[in-house]
């Protein structure tokens, strides 16, 4: 019986929450409850027993740990994509073994490791009390792009292994996996994104189960973005009004929770009227919008340059195809943001950068996976995209063939159809996929699978 989770961005929280005077704070939490992995792991033994399988897989499919997305790189100059600066002894490992410190202390993210670690020593927990599995367990870490760090050096690969509960080796950890029983290929899924992954596989006709690992070790254009936009806007928030005046006013307290949480957000095309719309506050987009204009500014100003930003542009140009790295490169270019930037034209910026395109996206690519192609796997499964889906790829008088997408740990911000109103959401997604003898298997004797994805919400978020 083999399990499948991916995408619990286990993040360090505390850095981002400002503190003010008398006990009061802002801040937001995004770690999911550690109540979630113990019933998970509880429902793998049920499963298991139910199921009399043999043995126990879980795989902890990529992104468990968000090394990226935390103000803590900006107390120095180091930064998860200064690649061939995070060896061993390299002072990019010393942040990022703080940086994990940090995440692993947080109480959530404390209580999903025992968790995780009880699985692995083959316990679980049920009714308060403490029991054995009743088969043999095995954890499987592969990292994704946001924990791509993960296994950077051989320290932080122990540390990481000793979190999880797989011991103190320092192996490097695979970066897929390929079950004969049940046929599974599983992946962090970051292959399917150029912006994501160092090696655009968009070109190739047919994926080989394994692509070369140097790849995987290298930063891409999502962990710049992630680490100076994503965790600057906030910060630079911070620098422009200040904490005091942040916690004094609504509206700026409304609008930096905005900015801590906007990468939850779905669809991403809704993106600015979620900045703009901040409850509580009843001033026009325009105000809300004048306020954030110079932290887009400084931003700007402070990337423009980057040899880095400019360095993956130049690796994604796609010569006689015009995309919105054209336009990106154009306005840094000409610093078009010097004189103001409109809302009207934040707008129209926005909806090409972050447009929903059709004909992408991961099915398009699992379809091309060699394994499944040679009939030696029947399901792929993959996450990063953080949106749960189940697709058929392809089915004959043998059987069928699907992608399996695990969606994500963390919390979900869905928007109405006018994009213009927005909820909270807590998501949770697995896949189980049985082997051909495991009881309660498909009728023709090949595998069968269960896939779960739900979401819960509590009255006031």
């Amino acid at each position: 019986m083999l399990a499948v989770i991916s995408d619990s961005h286990f993040e360090e929280e505390r850095s981002d929450r400002i503190e003010g005077e008398g006990g009061s704070s802002l801040g937001f939490s995004r770690n999911a409850p550690s109540r979630a992995f113990w019933r998970f792991v509880a429902t793998l033994a049920s499963e298991a027993e139910r199921r009399r399988a043999e043995r126990v897989d879980l795989v902890l499919a990529g992104d468990l740990f968000d090394f990226n997305r935390t103000d803590l790189w900006f107390s120095g100059e180091e930064r998860p994509y200064h690649f061939g600066e995070d060896g061993p002894g390299s002072a990019v490992e010393s942040k990022a073994l703080e940086i994990l410190s940090a995440i692993a202390a947080e109480p959530e993210v404390a209580g999903s490791l025992e968790a995780l670690r009880a699985f692995a020593s083959g316990r679980y927990v049920e009714d308060g009390e403490e029991r054995e599995f009743p088969v043999p367990t095995a954890l499987h870490y592969i990292t994704g792009n946001h924990d791509r760090l993960a296994g950077a050096t051989p320290r932080l690969r122990r540390e990481i292994r000793r979190l999880v509960g797989l011991g103190g080796k320092d192996e490097p950890f695979p970066n897929q996996i390929l079950f004969e029983d049940p046929r599974v290929l599983v992946r962090h899924g970051h292959e399917y994104d150029r912006y994501n992954f160092a090696l655009d596989c968009g070109g190739m006709d047919e994926l080989p189960v394994e692509l070369p690992a140097a790849y995987y070790a290298r930063p891409n254009l999502g962990d710049f973005i992630t680490t100076e936009v994503a965790v600057g806007f906030p910060r630079v928030f911070r620098e422009v009004y200040g904490d005091e005046e942040i916690l004094a006013d609504e509206t700026l307290a409304a609008v930096y929770l905005r900015l801590l949480e906007f990468d939850d957000l779905r669809p991403q095309s809704a993106l600015l009227n979620f900045l703009l719309n901040v409850g509580g506050s009843r001033l026009p987009e325009e105000e809300i919008w004048g306020l954030l204009e110079p932290v887009a500014g400084r931003i700007l100003d402070s990337i423009r340059e980057s040899p880095f930003l400019l360095e993956e542009m130049e690796r994604l140009e796609r010569k006689g195809r015009p995309d919105v790295l054209d336009a990106v490169r154009a306005f840094l270019g000409l610093r078009g943001w010097r004189f103001g930037i409109p809302l009207g034209a934040a707008r129209l910026y926005t909806r090409h950068a972050v447009r929903e395109e059709t004909g992408t996206g991961p099915v398009p690519f699992a379809a091309r996976e060699r394994a499944l192609r040679d009939g030696a796997v029947r399901f792929v499964v993959a996450g990063h995209t953080h949106d749960p889906r189940l697709a058929l790829l392809a089915s004959d008088a043998e059987d069928e063939r699907y992608f399996v997408d695990t969606g994500t740990w963390r919390s979900r911000i869905p928007s109405t159809p006018d994009l213009r109103e927005f909820g909270h959401l807590r998501t949770l997604t697995y896949v189980m996929v049985y082997g051909a003898k495991e009881g309660g298997g498909s009728p023709d004797g090949t595998e069968s699978f269960d896939y779960w994805s739900g979401f819960s919400h509590r009255s006031g978020g």
